[in-house]
């Protein structure tokens, strides 16, 4: 169901983000459009909004004019026209707040409309001296409300401007005097007497009237907007905010207490407020919701340059639509859900005749073989299943006793195998004294690879045939390896008769066996464990018996060897150090030290051998022929090899590099057969070079010329391959394997390293100074140099010399050191050149 479900999860995602790019698109196109339509219809209807004032201005201006309505000292005309106009003509223009007439002989009269629709006189004639009254009615019988003394309509902000251009306008918005300070906009217009200017007359609007309509404008899409000069402070705002401080100063849209003005205002205080500037629209978040701006300017045939905002949130540009996509895409998923569980069901119904079968073959290895298969939903299928698995189980129930007989007795030589011994003594045998005596053949592999592997088992019948011949009943014999044979015998209890009991085993093994009419001579030792078969089993006797038989192996005095208690603690600690030896591997704890080699035509160094030394956080410097041996055995000697080849590569390079070694250094590295023997060495090796930037000819490979007999067409091979490369190979320790002469005709080699034996008893012995001689002379004659090893006085260097060996090396020179007290100088070569001369 896993893919069902991932598919479900896919097509649910795929889903949400066409739905997010649908919804993004759409989202830029219908907020475009829908902010471009609010704006235009904001603008019409605020050009409707302000031409009725302005025009009701121009024709108030006119009749003035036209009818010299203008006659002070008393101003009873232009009262009674203004009232008449305010409350009759033009009472339909709720914006209007206040209709009004200042002289340039600073006469005023004029009506405001208050807060409940009646008119306050606002006047300044003769009768009022040069105060302006402020009445509480439309008339100068009215009591007073608000009086200001000695005021001149000519330095109002409405008057100037317009009485020296003497062309109609709006005005800049200013604060009335009056006890109100209301915030106003005013349409201004001059009245002339032909060229003589008599005043101006104004209709003013105030501020809160235009807020009130942008609130009516707002309202259909959800939005806010507001109205900023070019200076970027407020003139209006639908959501009805203070647009003025405490002081009376109009602030800044970025200053509104309102939200969403001020954080939209960041955004158009960066913009160039220009009448010219074309509509701008951006988008921002505020309080996780995302809202919708455009700015466009807006001018009128009076000059009156501002700019439109219209702010529309996410919600009020596409309605329910999010919503309803989220709740089909919870739908979807809950669906698909549910959809998943009920699968789930029918599968683990449909499924269980399997997992009936699993556990039945889970228990099959238990040997039981009778276990119930409930069918659950009927199917073809499982129903093929479940009758064929019962049928594998009857045929396997019959061959497994077949299969059991295989495994109990060795299919050559018809013995007991190691679990047949383990399963007979574990029934037979448990709790009584016992000897196990391990028989070990030596040379059977020489001997197999000489005869063949068939006459080899033909040999290892006959070796069954003769052990069982010379044994009683109730003697089990087994055959537990290839070339291993176990012998339990229950009556005998201490060590005397078992040593003898062994012997006579071994004594078998005197005469020769006959292999197809070959007569074929065999040696053999044993290992011997005994003891009561108690608490442990016959494994554990095995398992000393080897210990034993290993030892027996080793030592040559002696062909039978009995478990001692110290054996077990040697493989333990053999367990130990290969644990310890994995741990120096992964933690790089080997080192590499450097022993020169000498030229001794020019006593000069020519190159020097990389040796291993492993430095344990334990058990300090350990030396080489302690974990060698068993990195050969187990194996690891190919990763320590890769570190050391790695190490000595790049150490060789950098010192060639720095110029303290030449550049024809000869760095000879050991190689194991078993790095040799790998599938990959050769590109190993290209990568090892590579890395450390070293060139081919500068590398030797020393290998042991008796271990390279093994399979010695595919060791060839790849020597030709290193050669072809330019890598030297030198033979190590030449001399001390049988088979040297035989194979040196087809080594591929460059050099041969005498080994340090001959080089030892050159002095003692002529014998030894004939045998390298022959060396060095047969060397020659394949082109290849000679190096002794082991050369530990003067004596024998100059020796060698004689004998016309062209290199050596040993402590006679220096001991092998790590690179950092590597000298630079000529090692030793002053104490040679002395002791030659003496």
């Amino acid at each position: 169901m896993l893919p069902f479900a991932l598919l479900l999860l896919l097509t649910v995602g795929v889903i949400a983000i066409a739905q997010h790019n649908s919804y993004e698109r759409m989202l830029s196109e219908v907020s475009s459009k829908l902010l471009s339509l609010n704006t235009q219809n904001v603008s019409n209807d605020l050009h409707r909004f302000l031409d009725g004032p302005f025009n009701t201005n121009l024709t108030l201006a006119d009749s003035i004019s036209r009818h010299q309505l203008y006659q002070p000292p008393r101003l009873t005309q232009l009262e009674d026209y203004f009232s008449a106009a305010i409350t009759e003509l033009y009472a339909y223009q709720q914006q209007i707040g206040t209709i009004a007439f200042g002289s340039e002989d600073k006469y005023f009269i004029g009506f405001r409309k208050n807060a409940d629709n009646n008119l306050a006189l606002l006047l300044k004639d003769e009768r009022t001296g040069n105060d302006l009254h402020i009445y509480q009615g439309p008339t100068h019988n009215n009591k007073t409300s608000h009086q200001i003394r000695d005021y001149d309509p000519t330095e109002r902000p409405w008057y100037l401007p317009f009485a020296q251009s003497r062309q109609s306008g709006w005005s800049e918005i200013y604060a009335n005097l009056d006890e109100r300070q209301t915030l106003t906009l005013s349409a201004v217009t001059p009245v002339l007497d032909h060229q003589d200017l008599l005043g101006v007359v104004v209709t003013d609007i105030n501020l809160n009237h235009i807020a009130t309509f942008l609130e009516r404008e707002s309202l259909p899409f959800s939005g806010i907007t507001y109205l900023i000069d070019n200076q970027g402070r407020l003139v209006a705002n639908s959501t009805q905010t203070p647009m003025i401080t405490a002081d009376n100063r109009r602030l800044l849209a970025t200053q509104s207490t309102n939200a969403l003005i001020a954080t939209s205002g960041q955004y158009v205080a960066r913009q160039p407020l220009r009448n010219d500037e074309p509509p701008t629209t951006f988008e921002f978040t505020q309080d996780n919701t995302r809202y919708f701006s455009r700015i466009t300017s807006y001018r009128d045939s009076y000059n009156l340059q501002w700019h439109i905002v219209v702010t529309i949130p996410e919600h009020g540009l596409l309605g329910q639509l999010p919503a309803q996509q989220e709740s089909g895409l919870v739908a979807a998923f809950i669906i698909g859900f549910l959809g998943l569980i009920i699968g789930l069901y029918i599968l683990n119904i449909i499924t269980q005749p399997i997992i009936d079968i699993a556990q039945a073959s889970q228990n099959l290895t238990e040997n039981n073989w009778d276990v119930p298969i409930r069918p659950g939903i009927k199917l073809h299928e499982t129903a093929q299943l479940i009758a064929a698995f019962r049928s594998m189980s009857s045929r396997l129930q019959r061959s497994f006793s077949s299969l059991r007989q295989q495994i109990l007795y060795d299919d050559l030589t018809g013995l007991l195998s190691r679990e047949g011994l383990t399963d007979t003594t574990r029934a037979t045998y448990h709790n009584q004294q016992g000897v196990v005596v391990l028989i070990g053949l030596k040379t059977f592999r020489h001997i197999n690879d000489s005869l063949g592997h068939h006459r080899g088992d033909q040999l290892l019948i006959a070796i069954a045939e003769r052990l069982q011949q010379s044994l009683p009943d109730e003697v089990l014999l087994s055959r537990i390896g290839r070339d291993e044979f176990a012998v339990f015998s229950p009556r005998f209890s201490d060590q005397a008769q078992t040593d003898h009991f062994a012997r006579q085993l071994l004594e078998q093994f005197y005469l020769p066996f006959i292999v197809d009419g070959t007569e074929v001579m065999l040696s053999a030792c044993a290992g011997v464990a005994s003891g009561q078969l108690a608490e442990s089993d016959i494994t554990e006797w095995l398992r000393n018996s080897s210990l034993a038989l290993s030892q027996a192996t080793q030592q040559e005095s002696d062909p039978v060897c009995h478990y001692q208690p110290y054996m077990i603690e040697a493989s333990q600690e053999k367990t130990r150090l290969s644990a310890e030896l994995q741990r120096a591997i992964n933690h790089h704890e080997f080192e590499v030290h450097y022993q020169p080699i000498i030229n001794l035509a020019n006593d000069t160094i020519s190159g020097a051998e990389a040796l291993v030394r492993w430095r344990s956080p334990t058990r300090g410097m350990v030396p080489p022929m302690h974990f060698i041996p068993l990195a050969e055995e187990n194996g690891m000697i190919i990763e320590i090899g890769q570190q050391i080849l790695l190490q000595a590569c790049e150490d060789t390079q950098k010192q060639i590099a720095r110029g303290q070694w030449p550049q024809d250094f000869s760095l000879h590295v050991n190689l194991s057969v078993r790095q040799l023997l790998q599938a990959d060495f050769v590109d190993q090796l290209k990568i090892t070079l590579a890395r450390s930037g070293l060139p081919a000819t500068n590398l030797t490979l020393e290998i042991t010329e008796s271990r390279l007999v093994s399979q010695p067409l595919l060791t060839f091979d790849i020597l030709d391959q290193l050669r072809q490369l330019g890598i030297h190979i030198a033979i190590d320790d030449f001399g001390t394997g049988y088979s040297s002469l035989a194979y040196l005709t087809q080594l591929p080699f460059d050099s041969l390293k005498i080994d340090r034996s001959f080089v030892n008893q050159m002095l003692e012995s002529d014998d030894y100074a004939t045998i390298i001689a022959a060396i060095i002379t047969m060397t020659q004659n394949f082109n290849a140099d000679i190096v002794a090893e082991g050369v530990e006085s003067a004596e024998q260097a100059q020796r060698l010399k004689q004998l016309g060996c062209g290199f050596a090396q040993g402590y006679f020179y220096a001991r092998p050191e790590p690179l950092s007290k590597w000298s630079t100088d000529p090692v030793n070569i002053n104490a040679v050149s002395a002791a030659i001369e003496e």
